[in-house]
Parts: structure tokens; C-alpha cells; sequence
């Protein structure tokens, strides 16, 4: 690949409940790489909260379907296509332009996949008969076209099957099919959202270890193992839905060798350069595996390998995408020579959980099965399992200060064992009532089919919490809850006292936390990776990063209403501090997060943004700025508390109460306000459903189709309320039209939704003059470019895929958006 000079990557889209912010944070990283190598990029996607988008040599906002490839390249003439960084929409998309003989004809290279994986990666049928080929144990798998057909084939297998789509239209159905009454519903279900008309009827492996392992392989065939990453749930839960730990907790050596080498063969079979992330089925009792899924692209299990291992995927595949090989690939001064091609060790563990959008989706079933139901993910990082286990939980927007032991007292016995026998989300804190209640190891592993090991885990939570509360401000006790991840809330708690007395006794006993690096060499060579946990020990890794600095809290897993809006809006905002010369210091547990990349900060803190956190990461850093998002409220109040030598700036992430839909036309003009003048960003309009009959604050337009003397008229009234705010920030304000009146209803905030629509619709980056505004750097000649045309904004919701009847869409419900350039 001596003459690649141009790549064109093919974007993941709006985000949904099977992918976040992980895909969008490796476009960015490969991106960055490849122009290091002088290496144009290209880039598809018309996902508005992209930061990718921004950063590419060309960010295309285009529909993402054949035709617009097409377009792109009869424009740009690739010399290759990237389909790994788009999930399973661009391998579905690559396959429509092989077919139609694009790549072929314009002589295009595909990076990372031969076309035959392609097919395979598209049809588990293809894949499964190769897989057979190479003598790699699979379950059984079946096409069939009709419930007939159906029938026959869950006979001959054995109940339970899995029944789902092939080429699903959307979000894929996935059904766990117990006896010959469920497959009907089933099978009728799947095929209405198979593009194909066919579905799969496969050997449910319900029960058996979920085992994920990610491995990398360059041209000339040399390959190593990045993670092995256990699911605590058994197969029959969403590995989306469990927790996850990395390294593997339970399994033996031959095991992990076997399972390794099969990983290895499939990955040399399909012939697969850079990342490869395959699911195995493991039965504990035979010690016989299969093979359930081969995925040749980044999604959220290498973004989490990444991030808890300290090796920098991204940047290596980047360059294995380009030809080179591991062992010629320098990763700089922080590693060591060959840096690449050392497998990662680990002496440290990590947690990953999900987060989930019940609050916002109260309707929505929390049972766990074969379909995802979390909507993002965190985690944490520790020496045991419990510690780690205990800081991913406290990562969780909004966690309970009580860690939900209430709420699980309440529960009657029946009560309990039906969540134990049908798992609903947020199970563990229902595993440690059961065991509070007598319930014993093997009982419980038994009805669960959860490894006895995670039992005796959660029964070390159950006993530490007891002696906790046993021992209320006694400072071995105090040290011994510390050591293991629980945080000043917790033990506040359970000491019928405040994190505030708790924060002040760690002070008074010195039991302050020192901080261990994340590097994928545990320990064994000097190399730098700047992301750091905390830990109760001796010995502190950490400095103080040079000045002048700024210290930035991530908006966290991803969640309804957001989306990955915020994402970008911190990303956007570091990328400007460190224009203005800031060193960027990050607290952040999303390890899909754009804001972990190494290329926006200096230094990385994996941690849970509690009080106690902020305020030691302050006393290290002593940074100039401290930005925090307006929605860890909590978090702003108990800062108030103490006298802090930093500048605090609030990232404006709250929603706007707008309601989510109307029968009146509202119009939102939008400033930029620095104290004393208002800059106009134009005006956007709500958009018309015709499936609601009203208009909708999650669907925009710009600019908004209002007549000069009317526009003017507005523009002055909403000029003049902006004035009169008391802080510089990115106002919107909102009229409501009646006939032929426009009434102003409020000034608020910019979402961060539409800060990140605006930025792109207008080619500004509004997050970076955000930042300007607190670091008095504003441009004072900041103007808009004109948009040619009219741009498009339609939030989308995750209703079909959490199978929420009659879902209204509202602003506290996106999970992803799309966008669009329309010609007048």
C-alpha cells in the first residue's frame, strides 16, 4: 500500500442502542494517524454529534446509503474504503458497491477486510458454513424463509432456538424460543424486519460463559491477543447488558490457550489486518466452546480493551490499515521500542457496566434476554475485583448515595426469586439482597448460572458494606472501605453521616489516594501512557502536569436526551483549550468517550466524578479552570462547600424543558453572548410531524422560513432578552407563533443537541468559542458563514429497539440524531 493517498471512510451513522461514542472516537484517532502519514481522509456520516466530522481533511454530511457513496467517490476518487470503523451499516454498505462493481471498476482497495469477509461478516450463514470448514467449533445454524420451514428445523435442533433476522432493516430481533407456541410470534416478527425475507434458526447456548477476546493481525500474518474479557452474565444476556471484567476472572490456562488459538485461526482464515473481536460460548462442565460471532470492526469491547489495558488500538490498526507492519511500527518517546507488538499484561483489573434509560423510558421492560437494553457504559478500574467493581458502579449518572440497598429491602421473597430466576437490569444489587438473605453460593449459581467465583464476590460486597456499617467513624474501617472502591457517599451513608465529614476524616488520617498508570506492560517497562486510577497505596505515579492547565469532567457514559451531543461538545472544548496553549487534564469512566484520545489531553483520570475525587485531583493539578457539566448538580453543591483556588466554568449539558410537541410553530434565534454583546447565529424552526400532527423540538430546520421584516422584528426582541442574561454562554431564545403572533416564551441555554448542529450547519466551533468566552480569548470578530441551502436536524429514539409501545418523542429521549443538506 506504497501509494495510499487517500482513504474514504464510511461513518456509523446516528447513534443507536448497539453503538455510541466508541465508533466516532476511532474515526477520530485513525483519522489523526493517517494524516501523520499524509494520508487524506474522507469521511460519510450525517451524525450531527460527530466529532470525526470536523477533524477529517473532508467530512461529508450525506445520507449514508449506496447512492451517496457513490457520489463521493465519482468526487474524490479513493484509492481505498475503510469499512471497520462503521459497524455493521458499512460492511452492509461496502457489500452494496461490491455488488453494483464500484470498487472494482474505480480500482478501490479495501482496507482491513477482503471482500469474501465482507459477505461473510453480512451473513452468519456464509460465516458459519467457513468456520465449519476450518473445523472451528460453532453452534448450528439454519436459514429458513417461512414457520414451516422453521418448525422443522427447532425440532431437529432442540428447544430453545434462537430465531432472528437476516439483513435486518433496522435493529435486529433476537428471540430466546422456548417451545413450539413461541416460535410462531417469533418467526413472524423477524422476517417483517429482514430486507431478505429470511431468518436464522439457531442452538441456543443459554447458559454457558460469554467470553470475548480481541485480537490484531498485520499483512504478514503476525497476530496477538490485545484482551480476553469475561461476561459475569451466562449467554442468554446481552454481553451489552453484563458486566464485564478484563482479564478473564474464572478460567483456566488451557482454557485461555485454546480459546486464543481459535481466535487466531478464524482471524488468519478471514484474512482479517488490525482488529478482530470474537465471542465465545463457554461450557464450564465439558470445557467445550463455540464460536458465536466474528467482528472484524471497532465497537465498544475494544474501546473498553483499550482503554483498560493502556494499548493504544486506534493507533496501531491505523497504521496496519496503511501496510505497515507491527514489528515496524513506533508508537513515540511514552513506549517502549516494539511497543506494538508486546502483548498487553495487566496488573490491574477493570470493570465495565451498563448504564441504562429507565428514567427517561419508564415503560420500557428491564428483563434482560437476547436483545440490548443499556443505552451506554462505564467503568472502573481497581487491584481487585471488588474495587473496581464498586468505583464503575459510583460512574453512573445519578447512582443511588445508598447503592441500592433500600430499595432491594423492600422486595417481598417471591419478589426476589422472580428477579433472580427472570434477570431484569440491575441485577447485582437483587444478587446481594439474596445473599443478605441466606441464600447460598451454589443456590444462587445454580438459578443464575453465574460462576460461583462471582458469588463469593458479591458476598465479599455484602460482608464489606455490613462491616462498614458495623464500625461508624473508625479510621481502620474508614481506610479498609476506601481500599476498595467505595466512595464518601457510600460510607456518608451507612454512617448516618456527610461526605463532607467523611472527606474531612480521610484528611485528618492521611488516607489520601495516590494514583497508578494504566500501561499495557504492568509495570515491566518505562512507558507512558498518562491515564491513571487511584489506588490506597505507598507508592504515587503521578505528577503534576505542566501550566498552564485546565481540568475538564466528561459528561460520562452516554444517556438518553444527550446522546453523544456532549461527547462532542467536551471534545470540541479541549481541542480549543489546547489551541490557547492549556495542558487538558480529563476525568472521564466512558471508555467509548472521543475525550479518552490521547491527541486532547495531557493526562487522563479514570475515575468516578465524586467530590472526593475532584477535590484531589485539584489539590494535584492546581489547574487554572475546572469545567463541569451543569447536570452533575450534586457534585456543584458540595464544591460550593470549600474554598477552591480554580476558575469554575458549567458546561451547559441540562435539556431545555421545551415540551415534546406542539400544535404551535416555535422559532429558537440562537447567540453567542460574550457580557456585553450578542453575537446571532440565525435562526432554526421546529419542524412538522406528520405521523404526532405537531411540531417537534427534536426536529429542526435551518434557517428558519420566516420573512425579512418578521425576522428582523424577532431578531431585535430576542437581541435585547439576551442582553439582559447575567453570564456570557450560547443562548437560545424561543417564540411561539399564533396565526400571525409571535410571543416570546424564554431565554435558555443551547442544547447541547443543537450546539452541535449549529456548529456544523454554520462551520463554527461553537464549543471552542464556548470556552473562549471563560478564557477571554473571544474572537470579537466572530461571523457566521453563510449555509447554502437549508440543513435538516431529526433526533431518533430508541423505541423499536427497547420495544416501547407508542414511545412520544421528546428531548430527555434521543439517542441519536442525523442531519442533512438540502438544496433550496
Amino acid at each position: 500500500m506504497q501509494n495510499l493517498k487517500s482513504v474514504l471512510i464510511i461513518g456509523a451513522g446516528a447513534n443507536d442502542v448497539q453503538h455510541g461514542d466508541e465508533l466516532d472516537s476511532a474515526i477520530y484517532q485513525v483519522s489523526q494517524v493517517f494524516k501523520q502519514m499524509k494520508i487524506k481522509t474522507i469521511l460519510v456520516d450525517d451524525n450531527p454529534f460527530s466529532v470525526s466530522l470536523e477533524k477529517v481533511d473532508h467530512g461529508c454530511i450525506v445520507p449514508l446509503k449506496v447512492e451517496s457513496l457513490v457520489d463521493i467517490i465519482n468526487k474524490f476518487h479513493p484509492d481505498a474504503i475503510l469499512p471497520t470503523l462503521g459497524n455493521r451499516q458499512a460492511f452492509e454498505l461496502t457489500q452494496e458497491l461490491l455488488e453494483k462493481g464500484i470498487i472494482r471498476k474505480e480500482n478501490i482497495q479495501l482496507l482491513g477486510v477482503p471482500e469474501a469477509t465482507v459477505r461473510q461478516v453480512n451473513s452468519a450463514v456464509l460465516l458459519e458454513r467457513t468456520l465449519r470448514q476450518m473445523e472451528a467449533p460453532v453452534k448450528k445454524i439454519i436459514t429458513v424463509n417461512n414457520y414451516q420451514e422453521a418448525l422443522d428445523e427447532a425440532t431437529k435442533l432442540g428447544y430453545p432456538v434462537i430465531i432472528r433476522s437476516v439483513l435486518p432493516k433496522s435493529s435486529s430481533t433476537r428471540k430466546i424460543v422456548h417451545d413450539r407456541s413461541e416460535l410462531a410470534d417469533a418467526v413472524k416478527q423477524c422476517l417483517s424486519q429482514s430486507r431478505a425475507e429470511q431468518v436464522v434458526v439457531q442452538q441456543s447456548l443459554a447458559g454457558y460463559k460469554e467470553i470475548e477476546v480481541v485480537v490484531q493481525r498485520d499483512s504478514s500474518g503476525t497476530m496477538m491477543m490485545l484482551s480476553m474479557i469475561e461476561d459475569m452474565d451466562p449467554i442468554g444476556i446481552h454481553a451489552g447488558d453484563s458486566i464485564a471484567f478484563n482479564p478473564v476472572q474464572t478460567l483456566l490456562d488451557r482454557q485461555i490457550q485454546d480459546i486464543r488459538d481459535t481466535a487466531f485461526a478464524i482471524t488468519r482464515k478471514l484474512r482479517i489486518v488490525g482488529t478482530n473481536h470474537i465471542q465465545f460460548a463457554l461450557d464450564t462442565n465439558s470445557d467445550r466452546f463455540y464460536v458465536i460471532k466474528s467482528s472484524p470492526y471497532f465497537d465498544r469491547i475494544t474501546a473498553f480493551a483499550s482503554q483498560s489495558t493502556g494499548y493504544p488500538i486506534a493507533q496501531v490498526t491505523a497504521q496496519l490499515y496503511a501496510g505497515k507492519r507491527l514489528r515496524d511500527i513506533d508508537l513515540g518517546e511514552n513506549y517502549i521500542h516494539h511497543a506494538a507488538l508486546v502483548e498487553p499484561t495487566m496488573d490491574h483489573i477493570a470493570a465495565r457496566v451498563p448504564v441504562w434509560g429507565f428514567s427517561e423510558l419508564p415503560k420500557a421492560s428491564r428483563l434482560l434476554g437476547t436483545e440490548k437494553r443499556s443505552v451506554g457504559t462505564v467503568f472502573g478500574v481497581g487491584r481487585s475485583t471488588i474495587e473496581a467493581l464498586f468505583k464503575a458502579i459510583e460512574s453512573r449518572y445519578n447512582e443511588p448515595a445508598d447503592f441500592h440497598l433500600a430499595a432491594q429491602k423492600q422486595l417481598t421473597d417471591d419478589q426476589l426469586v422472580a428477579k433472580i430466576v427472570h434477570p431484569e437490569a440491575g441485577r447485582l444489587f437483587v444478587l446481594i439482597e439474596a445473599m443478605q438473605r441466606g441464600y447460598s453460593i451454589s443456590e444462587l449459581s445454580e438459578m443464575t448460572k453465574i460462576d460461583p467465583f462471582y458469588f463469593d464476590q458479591i458476598d465479599k460486597m455484602r460482608s464489606l458494606i455490613q462491616e462498614i456499617a458495623s464500625h461508624p467513624n473508625k479510621e481502620p474501617f474508614l481506610q479498609k472501605a476506601k481500599s476498595y472502591g467505595l466512595s464518601n457517599q457510600l460510607i456518608a451513608r451507612l454512617w448516618e453521616t456527610t461526605p463532607e465529614q467523611i472527606y474531612q476524616m480521610s484528611l485528618d488520617h492521611q488516607l489520601m489516594t495516590k494514583y497508578k498508570e494504566i500501561e499495557p506492560s504492568a509495570g515491566e517497562f518505562d512507558q507512558h501512557t498518562n491515564s491513571f486510577y487511584s489506588a490506597y497505596e505507598e507508592e504515587n505515579e503521578i505528577e503534576r502536569t505542566p501550566q498552564p492547565s485546565a481540568l475538564v469532567v466528561g459528561t460520562g457514559g452516554l444517556r438518553l436526551g444527550l446522546s453523544n451531543s456532549s461527547d462532542y461538545f467536551v471534545a470540541m472544548l479541549l481541542q480549543e483549550l489546547q489551541n490557547e496553549g492549556f495542558n487538558n487534564v480529563v476525568i472521564n469512566s466512558n471508555p467509548s468517550s472521543v475525550t479518552l484520545s490521547p491527541e486532547l489531553a495531557k493526562k487522563r483520570y479514570i475515575e468516578p466524578a465524586t467530590i472526593e475525587n475532584i477535590l484531589q485531583i485539584l489539590r494535584i493539578e492546581q489547574p487554572q479552570y475546572l469545567f463541569i457539566p451543569a447536570s452533575y448538580g450534586k457534585l456543584l453543591n458540595s464544591l460550593q462547600k470549600y474554598d477552591l483556588d480554580v476558575k469554575m466554568v458549567i458546561i451547559p449539558d441540562e435539556l431545555p424543558s421545551n415540551a415534546a410537541g406542539s400544535d404551535k410553530q416555535r422559532y429558537g434565534f440562537n447567540y453567542v453572548y460574550d457580557g456585553n454583546y450578542a453575537y446571532p447565529l440565525g435562526a432554526t424552526t421546529e419542524l412538522f410531524s406528520p405521523i404526532a400532527l405537531n411540531y417537534q423540538s427534536t426536529a429542526l430546520r435551518y434557517p428558519a422560513d420566516l420573512v425579512s421584516p418578521t425576522y428582523q422584528k424577532l431578531n431585535d426582541q430576542a437581541n435585547a432578552a439576551v442582553l439582559q442574561m447575567e453570564k456570557p454562554g450560547l443562548y437560545q431564545v424561543i417564540f411561539e407563533q399564533t396565526n400571525d403572533k409571535f410571543e416570546l416564551l424564554k431565554v435558555q441555554p443551547l442544547s447541547l443537541p443543537e450546539v452541535a448542529f449549529l456548529s456544523k450547519a454554520l462551520r463554527l466551533n461553537l464549543p471552542g468559542i464556548f470556552a473562549q468566552l471563560y478564557t477571554n480569548n473571544l474572537d470579537t470578530l466572530l461571523e457566521t458563514k453563510a449555509v447554502p441551502g437549508i440543513v435538516t436536524y431529526r433526533a431518533t429514539f430508541p423505541f423499536k429497539a427497547l420495544r416501547v409501545k407508542g414511545g412520544i418523542p421528546a428531548r430527555n429521549r434521543v439517542i441519536g440524531a442525523q442531519m442533512q443538506f438540502l438544496d433550496e
